[in-house]
């Protein structure tokens, strides 16, 4: 499966913005002058070319943040489409995160660079400056951990969902301030065209996402805490139920634990089970409220999401690695009909953590194909790739969900042992 990965996106952004600017500006032929302007720390420039490094610069960096932003507000629509290209929505909220710090390094760089027209009045010049203002404020609010501990997730994301009015007054600023973007046909159709794309994504996930995405309506039919504080749901469908494919996840709603709040939670049943499974740990301030769920409670489901799945390495063998509660994709991925070999590790720090145990060595003795054992790190050290012994490193497919620590160090291992990036799968579900 292609996709786009998280240490391509930047260099692949930067390097189109490169390409249009070096073409644009190498058959520019226009008069645009610094009459009167001036930049924040550079001093002012007066009947000075456009070939300034303040203006080429300034500019260059407004059109990454425009596009950046741009892109953010289209993941942020949960498309399939999208999620296939960033190889899930897991992935695509990584990035959206990164990309948003980043981008907000860049406007501070934008605002100290870029010279402005001192030759008259331009109601797009305060505009920028409110703009650049509310989101360096929004992205503030909306990153930094100490406030979003604070707030309350449904007010956090009501201010959050304020980014796009902010990013509309970006947009008419740029709109109407003059500038060497509008003189320049490549770079000009790219970076308004991005912006006008990335207005209309954040009205339709503002305005029209719950039109076109609406939820559907399970109720509690058991709930118990099976140990290690872990809660088992087993939810049933009131109506139409949801679609989904082994290994992914979908958001849910619980009213009685928060009205607004939804949370992402990995299925832990198959997708041909009459009810779904979820399988969750108390790892925050909304999963440790899971064991007050009852029965009849409502859940609101909206889903499903992730690529997360061996149909894109069915054709080699399978290592599967699972680190504690990491283990509920292979709870449904486990189920599947397999023609290749699937060895399944669980990493557990004690045997008493392994409570799908039971299971999963019930499928191994059903499917030939499938083997499974728990690897206890407090008895055997953590697990690295030269423990499991394989014959040939470079000729399986790996997938990986736990830790982030567990991930990197396994992924690093493999890459060490001739494996390549794109035999490896792994699952975030550190965003959630």
């Amino acid at each position: 499966m292609k996709i786009l990965k998280q240490e391509w996106y930047f260099p692949l952004i930067i390097g189109i913005h490169f390409i249009f600017w070096t073409i644009d500006l190498y058959f520019y032929k226009g008069s645009f002058i610094e009459v009167s302007s001036d930049t924040l720390l550079f001093g002012e420039m007066t009947n000075e070319s456009w070939f300034n490094f303040s203006r080429i610069f300034g500019e260059v960096l407004s059109s990454w943040v425009v596009t950046v932003f741009a892109a953010n507000f289209l993941m942020a629509t949960r498309a399939k489409w999208i999620e296939k290209i960033f190889g899930g929505l897991d992935k695509m909220y990584l990035i959206h995160r990164r990309a948003a710090i980043i981008a907000t390094v860049l406007i501070i760089a934008h605002f100290i660079f870029v010279p402005r027209d001192l030759t008259a009045f331009n109601p797009g010049k305060p505009l920028g400056f409110y703009a650049f203002a509310l989101i360096m404020i929004g992205v503030i609010v909306s990153a930094a951990p100490p406030l979003k501990k604070k707030i309350p997730y449904h007010k956090w994301l009501n201010f959050h969902k304020l980014m796009g009015v902010f990013y509309v007054m970006a947009v008419i600023h740029g709109l109407m301030v003059n500038s060497l973007i509008k003189e320049l046909p490549i770079t000009r159709i790219y970076v308004f065209g991005m912006s006008f794309i990335g207005v209309g994504a954040w009205f339709y996930k503002a305005f029209l996402f719950g039109l076109f995405n609406k939820k559907l309506t399970y109720k509690v039919a058991s709930s118990k805490i099976i140990g290690n504080s872990v809660t088992e749901l087993i939810l049933e469908p009131e109506g139409k139920a949801l679609n989904f494919e082994a290994g992914q996840f979908a958001f849910f709603t619980f009213p009685k634990l928060s009205k607004k709040e939804q949370h992402p939670f990995t299925i832990s049943s198959h997708p041909l089970d009459d009810k779904l499974r979820l399988t969750t740990k108390n790892l925050g301030d909304y999963t440790k409220r899971m064991d007050t769920l009852t029965e009849n409670d409502i859940a609101y489901v909206e889903g499903s999401y992730g690529l997360f799945s061996s149909k894109y390495a069915k054709e080699k063998d399978q290592v599967w690695i699972a680190g504690g509660i990491g283990i509920t994709p292979f709870l449904s991925l486990a189920k599947d009909i397999y023609t290749h070999k699937v060895q399944l590790i669980w990493c557990v720090n004690s045997e008493s953590e392994a409570i799908y145990s039971a299971e999963l060595n019930k499928i191994a003795e059903n499917n030939p194909n499938f083997n499974f054992s728990v690897w206890v790190s407090n008895e055997k050290g953590h697990l690295t790739v030269d423990k499991l012994k394989l014959e040939d490193y470079s000729s399986k497919a790996y997938f990986i969900c736990g830790p982030e620590l567990l991930k990197k160090n396994i992924s690093n291992q493999l890459t060490t042992n001739g494996v390549k990036m794109t035999d490896i799968y792994d699952e975030e579900f550190a965003f959630r």
